[in-house]
């Protein structure tokens, strides 16, 4: 592995591990995530959840909701980066044996 993909895939990693991790402690605490199956109906904000529905306050809901959406978009940015690097053969095992 290249200087370079070390020194920007090693933070991104550790950016998709704490949000990683901040989600199921989120989820746990919460018991529902409203990404992507909540809805918003007369006002209350629910969450279908195997086969209960949950209801959350605004801000929980929100707040799952947008933890969600950033939840999948670093994932996609950190494996377009990983993409990158192995394109451009910054990935190359420097150990490789024949």
């Amino acid at each position: 592995m290249s200087a370079r993909a070390k020194r920007v895939l090693y933070p991104a990693l550790a950016v998709v591990l704490v949000t990683f991790i901040s989600f199921v402690v989120h989820l746990l605490l919460l018991g529902t995530s409203a990404f992507p199956s909540g809805r918003i109906v007369e006002g209350r904000y629910l969450v279908e959840e195997h086969g209960k529905v949950i209801e959350l306050t605004a801000t929980q809901y929100w707040f799952s909701y947008v933890h969600g959406i950033v939840l999948v978009t670093v994932f996609a940015v950190v494996a377009l980066l990983i993409a990158v690097f192995y394109w451009r053969g910054d990935l190359r095992d420097e150990y490789r044996v024949a």
